[in-house]
């Protein structure tokens, strides 16, 4: 992307003070123990060394035993993760297992669980390409729909775009009206505006709306430091709430529409769009 954007790797969203479980504790014991500080999971260590950890789905305090051993999953590759990863890669692997582990010499350094998705690196790193998303949608409706009022904006939609505009303007300080646009408003222009939506590389207005819908409401719950993940026990297709799953592809799409309007030539902050009015189909198409 042209314009450097905040980087986020595992080793900032991972959990670093991390506690362990010896591997004589008793089951029960480490069931009310995980319950009680509201952990997903720890790491359990036998003679000073990490060889497994423990998830809350696999104890309770209803458990006989007298150790861990038999209820705890070996700390393998498969459930280890670089600290370096980058947010993408460390939210495809959240997909496929709810927890992981980074490792130093002979001890776990960090803890990554589907939680740590909804803390500040997560929504520094959302925030911020959804705001690039923003700059280029506007390029793009001055460019393609200089005439977006015609839209099916609304009355009240319209009249705080105008107040605000007044008010910068009264303070020497204003932009182009559609500036004081919100993210939903520009959603509406562009589904509602054929060479607007086909510039984005959706195929349909509305695979468009339903799409460009979920950014906006990921957008919403970024700015207000709401969930950004409410389910982390499923990543079913109808589990209520936001899953890793429906992040990953709200992500995707925001990569995939930004990826597509810098290939038609929208780039904030030049002067010029390359190939204003080019009728070849842009990137690739998305549903």
């Amino acid at each position: 992307m042209p314009r450097d954007l905040y980087d986020c790797t595992a080793a900032e969203l991972a959990t670093h003070s991390v506690e362990h479980l010896d591997h004589d504790t008793s089951p029960s014991a480490a069931a009310a123990w995980l319950d009680e500080n509201g952990y997903d999971a720890a790491p359990v260590y036998a003679d000073d060394e990490p060889i497994g950890f423990i998830h809350k789905d696999d104890v309770s305090t209803d458990d006989n035993g007298d150790t861990l051993d038999d209820t705890l999953t070996p700390l393998t590759i498969d459930y280890m993760i670089s600290g370096d990863t980058p947010f993408t890669d460390a939210l495809s692997a959240l997909i496929e297992s709810p927890v992981y582990f980074l490792g130093g010499y002979n001890h776990v350094t960090g803890i990554l669980t589907r939680a740590d998705l909804n803390t500040a690196p997560a929504r520094i790193y959302l925030f911020d390409r959804i705001t690039y998303l923003e700059e280029h949608l506007r390029e793009l409706i001055l460019d393609r729909k200089p005439d977006w009022k015609t839209t099916p904006v609304t009355a009240d939609e319209l009249d705080d775009i105008e107040a605000r505009h007044a008010d910068a303007q009264a303070a020497n300080v204003a932009l182009d009206e559609l500036h004081y646009a919100q993210f939903s408003t520009l959603e509406t222009i562009v589904t509602s505006a054929d060479p607007c939506w086909q510039a984005c590389g959706f195929t349909t207005s509305g695979g468009a709306s339903s799409r460009l819908n979920e950014v906006t409401d990921l957008r919403n719950d970024v700015a207000h430091a709401n969930l950004l993940v409410e389910n982390t026990d499923s990543n079913e297709f109808l589990s209520d709430g936001r899953t890793t799953d429906n992040l990953y592809n709200t992500l995707e799409t925001i990569h995939d529409v930004l990826s597509n309007l810098q290939d038609a030539g929208y780039d904030p902050g030049t002067t010029k769009v390359q190939d204003k009015h080019a009728s070849t189909a842009p990137g690739s198409p998305q549903e």
